[in-house]
């Protein structure tokens, strides 16, 4: 027989027994063996066989206290069924037609995130995706949100089959807007480009002709005044006049400046000033609408949870009204077995220990563990005492999935006597001096030393071996 973890029970005496299996085996056994001998002396076989003795309880399978899950904002159009499972990566419900994915992550998104942003939950979303085998860039250091996490995005929702966040109304309209000042600040920068070309190109050839003809006409002028006669300057004394030399004079020194600011080098730092503006908006206008291109997502998007796996407890949201608060109660899809003790049970009960749970289908046994075990405490509500409570972790889980919850059965061998020889406790016959002895048939008494007794059987041996297994004895 398997060696089950054992705990050592100490005396034979205050044995918690392991029970109904075994009382009833014992009663098969002795409605076929026991034999009837004359005047009405009944006997029973001595057998040799195993006996155990430890603790047996009746608990439940359960999952984990359940937590509230909340985030996504709208119309619910869709929600999940109670007791669904649903993996990291997978819709949970949709808001207003759009899915609203789960994703593994200890911390939830708390503000929608695009293009540029950086922080610890765009680190957190890049992670979860990149679990999940997607190509979400590198998350060996903090790199904003780029197109490669966009693309990991877009392929969740291809995946889902849903088409990308960045094909909604309000993403395409945010996209145009962005087209449009982009085009706008394009504009811009052309025409200051043009303007500063302008300013660097100098005079036309033919402001630079009408400058040197002016210059000619200025000196033409001045060699006519001075050449003037008296009876000439008689007729002409009036300022500005054909024999005005002052004037010639100043008409020249005008022509020849006006040339010369023609001519002189531009300071063209007032358009260069503009052209650089102009290409700050532009590269800003470039940044919006590249990132205005990429999908983006929020807390109504995505829900990430600290498990890779999802048990819908209970749903809240309801189809056709806005959600508000938590949408769903969770819980992780691992199942342990718990139950009530009393004070005896608890005291064999230790954190560690390994036991057997019988599954909900009554054949099925797993291993279990013991883990925490509560004492009695009161109910701060009620005032009525708890009693203790044992958790029982169980690895193996596919088990109990194939079962599913339900009652269960919790086995523990304190102690263990292999091959033995087993008498019913109703053939001991307390000696005067001490001590049992069993009687034979023919009425002699044999001596016996009683070991572990497990409920109406007792483990028997003879200081020479006067017993053997068949042996019949008698039973009162």
């Amino acid at each position: 027989m398997k060696k089950r973890g054992w705990i050592t029970a100490g005396a034979v005496a205050a044995v918690v027994v392991l029970g109904a299996a075994a009382a009833t085996w014992w009663g098969m056994a002795n409605s076929r063996d026991r034999n009837q001998y004359g005047d009405g002396i009944e006997t029973t076989p001595v057998l040799r066989t195993t006996l155990a003795s430890g603790v047996e309880i009746r608990g439940t399978l359960e999952y984990e206290s359940s937590e509230e899950l909340a985030g996504a904002t709208g119309v619910v159009t869709k929600v999940p069924e109670a007791g669904s499972v649903h993996k990291a990566g997978e819709p949970l419900l949709e808001i207003e037609g759009n899915p609203v994915f789960i994703l593994h992550g200890e911390i939830p998104l708390w503000r929608d995130l695009s293009a540029g942003m950086s922080g610890i939950d765009v680190d957190t979303l890049r992670a979860a995706l990149t679990d999940l085998g997607y190509s979400a860039g590198n998350t060996a250091a903090a790199t904003p949100f780029d197109s490669s996490l966009a693309g990991a995005i877009d392929a969740l929702y291809a995946k889902g089959g849903y088409p990308a966040p960045s094909t909604r109304p309000a993403s395409v309209t945010a996209r145009d807007e962005a087209s449009q000042e982009l085009a706008s600040a394009e504009e811009a920068v052309a025409s200051a480009q043009q303007a500063l070309r302008e300013a660097r190109r100098g005079p036309s050839k033919k402001d630079l002709t009408d400058a040197n003809n002016a210059i000619a006409a200025a000196r033409r002028a001045l060699t006519a005044a001075q050449q003037c006669t008296a009876s000439q300057r008689a007729d002409s004394p009036e300022p500005g006049g054909p024999c005005d030399v002052d004037a010639a004079r100043e008409a020249l020194a005008s022509a020849e400046a006006g040339k010369a600011d023609l001519t002189a080098a531009r300071d063209t730092s007032a358009e260069g000033a503009a052209v650089a503006n102009a290409q700050s908006v532009l590269n800003a206008a470039r940044l919006k609408a590249n990132q205005a291109a990429l999908s983006s997502v929020g807390p109504k998007d995505i829900l990430l949870v600290p498990t890779e796996e999802m048990r819908v407890d209970q749903v809240k949201a309801k189809v056709g009204q806005s959600a508000e608060g938590p949408v769903v109660t969770w819980t992780s899809t691992a199942v342990h077995a718990s139950a009530d003790l009393t004070d005896a049970q608890r005291k064999l009960l230790v954190a560690g220990t390994q036991v057997d749970v019988t599954l909900p289908d009554g054949v099925t046994v797993v291993t279990g563990v013991v883990g925490d075990v509560s004492s009695t405490r009161q109910d701060p509500d009620t005032g009525e005492m708890i009693p203790p409570r044992v958790r029982i972790d169980i690895e193996d889980q596919e088990a109990l999935a194939l079962s599913g919850i339900g009652g269960v059965t919790i086995t523990m061998i304190a102690d263990e006597a292999e091959g033995v020889l087993v008498v019913p406790v109703t053939a001991l016959l307390a000696l005067a001096g001490g001590g049992y002895a069993v009687e034979l048939p023919d009425g002699e008494l044999i001596r016996v030393e009683v070991g572990m007794i497990q409920d109406t059987r007792a483990e028997i041996s003879t200081a020479d071996d006067r017993l053997k297994e068949g042996d019949e004895v008698v039973v009162v």
